[in-house]
């Protein structure tokens, strides 16, 4: 059957904070940082990145705004 990895996430991050993602394993961190990235799309809902509808970004758009405006640390 279906897998909800997220529900009901309303999450602003402001320019400049550091954000941890923490939770225990299939808690959906990965799922919400590849959202976020850019590197995956939600299958609901809607997700804007810097006043920006994730979904309307086709591949090259999405790679530039990682580019221009995601900084990761990985663990």
């Amino acid at each position: 059957g279906d897998v909800t990895a997220l529900d009901d996430i309303n999450l602003q991050i402001v320019q400049g904070e550091f954000v941890a993602i923490m939770g225990a394993s299939g808690s959906g961190k990965t799922t919400l940082m590849n959202i976020l990235t850019c590197l995956d799309t939600a299958t609901e809902g809607q997700v804007f990145l810097d006043g920006i509808d994730a979904a309307a970004l086709d591949e090259e758009g999405r790679r530039r705004f990682r580019a221009e405006k995601i900084g990761l640390v990985f663990q």
